[in-house]
């Protein structure tokens, strides 16, 4: 059978009608679009832990510990609010998460209750108020010096942790967050509150569809 040769300009019709009909259908099968939404806005398209999670779980669970008998206890025996320092959340999940910026919700929670004051834990912060300190010693004028020994003690702990469990079946994503906190008495080392939140995520895989 005779085959004739086709024209070299059909051919690079042919190629672009082609490489157009790939690119519209590869357009079909995915797109990708961003937009700005508010801070209480849950996206829904992760199982992972987010920022919002971790202000949801602050926020409940303060405001469980401040209604609870430990606070009252402490106000009618001493007459004042307790002293509040604020420990470590040790993250026991499957995944990395930003503990000090859950510290840092926890935190701001607590100063706007305005039922406790707070100490800070952090190393950092602390380390910064000691070189504070040791500069006034030496440049400061004697009545405005706060020295080493006026620093305000804790009465009361709090401190955490984070655990993760999951399970997955087909193109199913099951996550539950379980965050663990209690506060601990600094002057009989007891337990006086302890309490949990649960944050559970499910995602969906789906395939792509053209």
């Amino acid at each position: 059978m005779m085959s004739f040769p086709l024209k070299s300009g059909k051919i690079s019709f042919l190629a672009l009608c082609l490489s157009i009909v790939s690119v519209l259908s590869f357009s079909g099968c995915s797109s990708y679009s961003v937009k700005r939404v508010s801070l209480d806005t849950e996206g829904g398209v992760t199982s992972r832990w987010t920022d919002n999670d971790a202000r949801l779980t602050a926020k409940t669970l303060i405001r469980k510990a401040l209604r609870e008998n430990w606070l009252a206890n402490f106000k009618a025996k001493h007459g004042r609010r307790p002293v509040v320092e604020l420990g470590q959340i040790i993250n026991r999940s499957d995944q990395h998460i930003n503990t000090r910026l859950f510290l840092n919700h926890f935190q701001d929670q607590l100063l706007e209750s305005g039922k406790v004051h707070f100490v800070t834990a952090n190393a950092a912060h602390r380390g910064e108020a000691s070189s504070e300190r040791a500069y006034q010693m030496s440049h400061a004028r004697s009545s405005t010096i706060h020295g080493p020994d006026q620093q305000t003690g804790a009465d009361y702990l709090l401190t955490g942790s984070i655990n993760s469990y999951v399970a997955r079946r087909g193109g199913k994503t099951v996550r539950m967050y379980e965050t663990h906190l209690k506060a601990i008495d600094l002057t009989s080392n007891e337990i006086v509150w302890a309490s949990e939140y649960r944050v559970k995520k499910i995602a969906h895989q789906s395939s792509m569809g053209f």
